[in-house]
């Protein structure tokens, strides 16, 4: 009797779904229409967006999409190093061609509203970058870094404008 139950219930689970359903027909374009309108209505909340934008940046450096962080980064960057943004970008995609695998572990300390467009980010991050054509443990770099970074919200988008970037030991 136990060996039917499994049967039953491997053929629930292995059946395919039908990718077309007549009844949402109608339901489909009105529940797309729907969201739409839904999403237009609601406030936007700026901490949360920029909390979305460091978490989209830290995908986009372990997957080493320096395009990505030519759109991030405003054209008026400036760090404490005194970079600006092409060279922040140059350094970027040398870290990348460098690194084979890149992954990172991060927290966002803290996001700070400056007014409707302006805002200060405090991110810490693990970096661990692996060497291309070195050996497993031989090539591996780990860094802890304090980012603090002030971003501007620019046509509707955030944008860095400034970093203070320290190796954060023992924070």
């Amino acid at each position: 009797m136990r060996r039917s139950g499994v049967e039953r219930y491997r053929v629930v689970f292995l059946r395919e779904a039908p990718l077309y359903n007549p009844r949402m027909k109608i339901l489909s374009p009105a529940a797309a229409l729907a969201a739409v309108v839904v999403a237009g209505c609601g406030a936007s909340d700026p901490e949360a967006e920029i909390r979305a934008l460091l978490a989209a940046a830290e995908e986009a450096a372990e997957t080493r999409d320096a395009g990505y962080f030519g759109d991030l980064v405003g054209e008026g960057y400036r760090d404490s190093r005194g970079q600006d943004r092409t060279e922040l970008l140059r350094m970027l995609r040398g870290y990348f061609i460098a690194n084979q695998r890149i992954e990172i572990l991060s927290r966002i300390d803290e996001v700070a509203l400056q007014g409707s467009d302006a805002a200060r980010a405090v991110v810490h991050a693990g970096l661990v970058g692996q060497r291309s054509g070195a050996e497993l443990l031989a090539g591996v770099d780990v860094d802890l870094y304090r980012f603090e970074l002030e971003l501007v919200a620019e046509g509707g988008e955030w944008r860095i404008i400034g970093a203070d970037v320290s190796r954060a030991l023992g924070e």
